[in-house]
């Protein structure tokens, strides 16, 4: 498959080798440079640019980058352009935006965000898409490709993804919304239309609502042309409203209407648009906590839930853990180490066991130091982070109290509780026991949460630094029942 090209404009050799590795992460992706906007142009009329990163290194080179972008617009060039912006403010950032950016990023850089934004903008031209939805072999084999540990959603993934549904993300961050977004695009009809995001968190209330749903000429001060919206421009692609439950409350009512009406209004227009795209709305946090505070619509949550998918933290699912760090092992010794060949099972056992309050996006930072800093061909517990070594280490082991639990018998007025805690112990064991160790299990069976378990275990001083050995759980309930 022919590669996409990212064009960074810019002289400055340290930013080229910033931005380097971000596009050689990507597969199907290479990187030009060029010193100056004018030269770009060539570039843009021989096409296979996906994306322009244009460096903006003082307010003097505003009008060149400016035409730049002009020169897309009025060309049609099928790419977006980024501002790398050196001396950033919100009137600089927004007449960039109104001149076409698709973002402007502060330099030196978030690498992390600028990864993000080259992997989002130059999917479309990234990925071969076909006309039609994929066959029934096609979409197992998509299935089984589902991004970051979600293959338990594969089937109400594949039934709803060719359907006009609006549907609803949630889950706390870094727990993959995006790219579960994505993956839904791809399995739909819509595959060969763009796939957009707009950041409702990122935005500030006065430009979101132009990013959203565009402008007309003269709707403000400086807004000397049209300028479509992401409504608009998605056509009839995929729009992800991601952090959905930051969008302001004057805007709620407008985007309900473009849910609900399929019709929208740019700013400053009486004349309704159609709403061609799908919508999905992704939010880090449970949106009938918003209702109830009155900080959401609840009829545009009712409007945006049709469908909902809520992607549990990696805490809630650690079997998901060892299959995510073969595939970012992967990833990062093809890149770095090809001489790292896998984690021991003390390494691996302390990452199923940690909390991981940054999720899969934390996983995937993690396994990169660790490639990168490991001293030898497996990566010992030794190369973990010390809060992973210290805090994710513990699995279940025998660690009984100080005093028996005495029996029925003996037991006084006041030692009821002690008795319900025996019980409980035992019924514990006894789940843990069945299904080998495995929590989420027991916490199914027992009619909790994963995360209700671990407190309990917690509680009764059941975690300690050693794993099970054989006939383990025999003891411990034997224990338990004297």
């Amino acid at each position: 498959m022919p590669e996409s090209t990212v064009l960074l404009v810019s002289r400055d050799h340290f930013l080229a080798q910033t931005v380097r590795p971000v596009s050689e992460s990507i597969p199907r992706l290479r990187l030009e440079t060029c010193g100056e906007p004018e030269l770009a142009r060539a570039h843009l009329r021989r096409g296979g640019v996906a994306l322009v990163l244009a460096h903006l290194p003082s307010e003097q080179a505003d009008k060149s980058v400016t035409g730049l972008l002009q020169t897309v617009v009025a060309e049609r060039c099928a790419c977006a352009v980024v501002v790398l912006v050196e001396d950033s403010d919100e009137a600089r950032t927004t007449a960039l935006l109104r001149a076409g950016a698709a973002d402007c990023l502060s330099l030196p850089a978030d690498i992390g965000r600028l990864a993000h934004l080259v992997d989002a903008l130059t999917l479309r031209t990234r990925i071969k898409a076909p006309t039609a939805v994929p066959n029934p072999a096609e979409a197992e084999d998509l299935a089984d490709a589902l991004p970051l540990g979600l293959a338990d959603l594969a089937p109400q993934v594949r039934r709803v993804a060719p359907q006009e549904t609006t549907l609803l993300l949630t889950g706390e961050t870094g727990t993959g919304k995006t790219h579960l977004a994505r993956f839904i695009h791809q399995l739909s009809p819509r595959r060969d239309q763009p796939f957009q995001v707009i950041d409702c968190c990122a935005l500030s209330p006065a430009l979101i609502e132009s990013a959203l749903f565009g402008h007309v000429r003269g709707a403000f001060t400086g807004a000397d042309r049209d300028r479509p919206g992401k409504l608009a421009s998605v056509g009839r692609g995929t729009l992800l409203l991601d952090e959905i439950n930051s969008l302001p409350a004057e805007l709620q009512g407008k985007l309900l209407r473009a849910v609900d009406e399929r019709v929208f209004e740019p700013v400053g227009s009486d004349r309704p648009q159609p709403v061609k795209a799908r919508l999905i709305a992704a939010s880090n946090v449970p949106l009938e906590r918003e209702v109830a505070t009155g900080r959401f619509r609840a009829d545009l949550y009712y409007r945006l839930n049709v469908v909902g998918f809520y992607l549990p933290p990696l805490r809630e699912r650690p079997e998901a853990v060892p299959p995510l760090v073969g595939k970012f092992l992967s990833e990062f010794t093809a890149r770095n180490r090809p001489d790292v060949r896998g984690f021991s099972e003390e390494a691996l056992r302390a990452l199923e066991n940690y909390n991981w309050p940054g999720n899969i996006r934390e996983l995937r930072n993690v396994v990169e130091r660790v490639v990168a800093l490991s001293a030898g061909p497996e990566v010992q517990l030794r190369d973990l982070p010390e809060t992973i070594r210290l805090h994710g280490s513990a699995s279940i082991v025998p660690a009984m109290r100080a005093e028996p639990i005495a029996p029925a018998t003996e037991m006084s007025a006041g030692s009821l509780n002690q008795a319900r805690e025996a019980a409980e112990i035992q019924r514990i064991i006894q789940a843990l026991k069945k299904h080998g160790n495995n929590r989420l299990r027991a916490a199914a069976e027992l009619g909790i949460s994963r995360m209700g378990l671990y407190k309990k275990l917690h509680r009764y001083g059941l975690i300690q630094s050693a794993a099970t050995a054989n006939g383990f759980w025999d003891k411990l309930a034997a224990a338990a029942s004297q």
